[in-house]
């Protein structure tokens, strides 16, 4: 009965320990990893700076799984047709709308001045790329053709629209555009002398002599 008892003692000591340990999570995750039915790829938060925008930008949202699920359901079905002209995928660059499947995606969420929200979805198709690279920031690339293309779906009026497939060449990845730095002002020392500003007026010695 003793050992029963002390072994009970001992669990609640340790239990009380741990709770004290634990410390709540401060920083939210800035990026969710999201499945579907033919889609596979990753939700940037609100928060997460990004280099561009959408007409009428009024701000951001963080997409939820049933608006990213909306969005593919609508990209898929119309890309076809918004893909109609197939720019910058002939020869060896793929047509989109026939590979779906193979790109990774990215999506960032926009609200317009309307309070519309609009998905801005980002499809890569680069084997180089790790999950980790796409998961750690939004990616932007020149070249490539077909396998890399990024277009806007608004929720609320249901319109696909805005596709935009890289020209061809080699692959680059657009740097970040640097931040502005914030311009600090310095006060002057107090015992410094300040220097007497000459204005080039001569006076006559009369003008010297104040009354």
């Amino acid at each position: 009965m003793k050992k029963l008892f002390l072994g009970l003692v001992i669990m609640l000591f340790g239990v009380t320990i741990n709770a004290q340990e634990y410390v709540e999570p401060v920083e939210k995750w800035k990026v969710s990893e999201v499945w579907g039915n033919n889609y596979h790829g990753w939700s940037f938060h609100q928060d997460v700076d990004v280099d561009f925008t959408v007409e009428g930008q009024d701000g951001r949202f963080t997409p939820t799984d049933e608006e990213i699920a909306d969005a593919e359901y609508l990209v898929q079905k119309r890309i076809a047709y918004v893909n109609r002209d197939h720019y910058n995928q002939e020869g060896m660059c793929p047509i989109i709308d026939e590979h779906m499947r193979m790109y990774r995606r990215q999506y960032v969420g926009f609200t317009n001045d309307r309070g519309d929200h609009i998905i801005w979805l980002n499809g890569i198709w680069d084997e180089s790329m790790s999950d980790e690279k796409l998961a750690s920031d939004v990616i932007l690339t020149r070249g490539g053709c077909g396998h890399f293309w990024h277009i806007k779906c608004n929720l609320a009026t249901r319109k696909v629209y805005g596709l935009e497939v890289n020209e061809e060449g080699d692959v680059q990845i657009v740097p970040r555009a640097p931040k502005p730095q914030v311009r600090v002002s310095k006060s002057k020392p107090r015992d410094r002398k300040q220097k007497v500003r000459k204005t080039g007026i001569i006076h006559s010695p009369a003008e010297k002599k104040f009354n």
